[in-house]
């Protein structure tokens, strides 16, 4: 009897542990509140008197006021059973390295414990080919870098939360080059990472036609207690294959390219074809390059990347663009 009380009080403790946030403070009220819906059945006095243990053992730190609130340490590591091993560690390091790259610094702020960790585990190691590893690997992005627009971590929970709780929201929204800010209901319906933006997949009001919200140009958020009101028939894959996020021009529709190549920039294109149904033809010097694609800016600024090396042949409605804009271009070095 004694051993399973002492069993539940360890697994409670560690509940606990686990409830306590990285930022926003919690007070002992709202911990039993969370530790009960977990199935723990509990007093406020058992649980003051737990986070007091805890303190003496944990890096947790209370913040003082009207009641007294808890959270971890901001420079606490992260932990949990069953512990991280080597490998874990090692990955976790690398992913950490490639989201730098891709993700706002308050995404990464959630990730900080656990990174901490990871990075203790490959300090302390005696075996320096596990401990060196990270060092010889690296993710390199085949676009030009560019830096991660930073996103107010509080308007990020907010989203996160109205995410998870099928919630609509009130934001307060600044478009693209617009000096005056909008305030929209938002249906939020997920987040895309798209490199390097972070993207909110939303309807607005009560309109049924799906948005991109760019997260950092979210002012506020403030949660409502009405359910989100979700197209019919929606959902994220079905969207990101209707090519939103290679920005899908009016009306956009698949297109059945051809076009032709200098061999050597199509070299990739045999191992990474443009579609199911490509198709590649020696012409000699050039190869002809036919697939059926997405009508997307997305394909203009990846055909435009290879310069003299490639003509596009048809459509024709997209070869009269690319005559139009080198037409364009001769003129700016003409001197």
């Amino acid at each position: 009897m004694k051993k399973q009380k002492k069993f539940y009080t360890l697994l409670r403790q560690w509940k606990m542990l686990q409830l306590l946030p990285a930022r926003h403070p919690k007070d002992a009220a709202a911990l039993r509140d969370e530790l009960e819906d977990e199935g723990f059945k509990v007093d406020l006095r058992t649980v003051q008197r737990d986070l007091k243990e805890l303190y003496e053992v944990f890096p947790i730190t209370s913040v003082m006021g009207k009641p007294i609130a808890w959270r971890w340490d901001k420079h606490a590591m992260a932990f949990d059973i069953p512990g991280m091993d080597r490998t874990g560690a090692m990955t976790l390091k690398m992913v950490g390295e490639f989201m730098a790259k891709l993700l706002p610094k308050s995404c990464l702020d959630s990730l900080a414990p656990n990174l901490r960790r990871a990075n203790a585990i490959l300090d302390d190691l005696g075996d320096k080919s596990y401990g060196g590893w990270p060092d010889k690997v690296r993710v390199v992005p085949r676009s030009q870098p560019l830096l991660p627009p930073d996103i107010d971590a509080d308007i990020l929970d907010g989203v996160y939360e109205a995410l998870f709780k099928d919630r609509r929201f009130k934001a307060v929204y600044r478009r693209k080059g617009a000096d005056e800010c909008v305030e929209y209901v938002v249906n939020p319906l997920g987040v895309v990472a798209a490199e390097p933006v972070l993207y909110l997949v939303a309807t607005l009001r009560d309109y049924a036609d799906v948005k991109l919200l760019a997260m950092h140009r979210l002012q506020s958020v403030k949660i409502m207690d009405e359910p989100v009101r979700k197209p019919k028939g929606f959902t994220l894959d079905k969207y990101l294959a209707s090519g939103a996020l290679g920005f899908a021009l009016p009306g956009s529709k698949t297109i059945k390219l051809k076009a032709l190549f200098h061999k050597g920039a199509a070299a990739h294109l045999y191992e990474s074809p443009l579609s199911e149904n490509q198709t590649i033809t020696d012409r000699g010097e050039n190869v002809l390059v036919a697939a059926e694609v997405l009508d997307t800016q997305q394909l203009r600024w990846w055909l435009q990347g290879f310069g003299e090396y490639v003509e596009v042949v048809s459509p024709k409605s997209l070869r009269k663009e690319f005559c139009e804009m080198t037409r364009k271009m001769a003129g700016y070095y003409e001197d």
